[in-house]
């Protein structure tokens, strides 16, 4: 797998987070995957489930900003940093996260594995 095609990836990702979009989100996947949304949780494993955990952005977040840095790809794995920051509308207060995405990708480009990782500072 090359950088650009893991950068397009993540690119869309952050524009689906910034754009509120969370129907865009499937598309990223394949039809078999796990999406850690938490190191210890449960993975989510279908595209409904998915749909459904971001559909609170909309209603929860405003002035989105998302950006990455690939630290190392490896086969069909990428390892990135991420930046994200936003205000959480209900308390009126901004949210700066930084954190991990570790993505696999299959030959198709879609994901068969997401975990990420993050600290946030309000």
């Amino acid at each position: 797998m090359n950088k650009k095609l893991f950068e397009s990836w993540f690119a869309k990702l952050g524009k689906a987070w910034e754009e509120k979009d969370p129907q865009t989100l499937p598309s990223l996947f394949a039809r078999e995957f796990e999406y850690y949304e938490t190191p210890f949780g449960k993975p989510y494993t279908t595209k409904e489930g998915l749909i459904k955990l971001w559909e609170e952005v909309p209603t929860s977040q405003k002035d989105i900003k998302f950006d990455f840095d690939i630290l190392s790809i490896s086969k069909n794995t990428a390892v990135a940093r991420w930046h994200a920051s936003f205000t959480r509308i209900k308390q009126n207060k901004k949210a700066v996260l930084d954190g991990i995405f570790l993505v696999k990708l299959n030959d198709k480009g879609l994901a068969t594995l997401f975990r990420q990782w993050w600290v946030a500072k309000e």
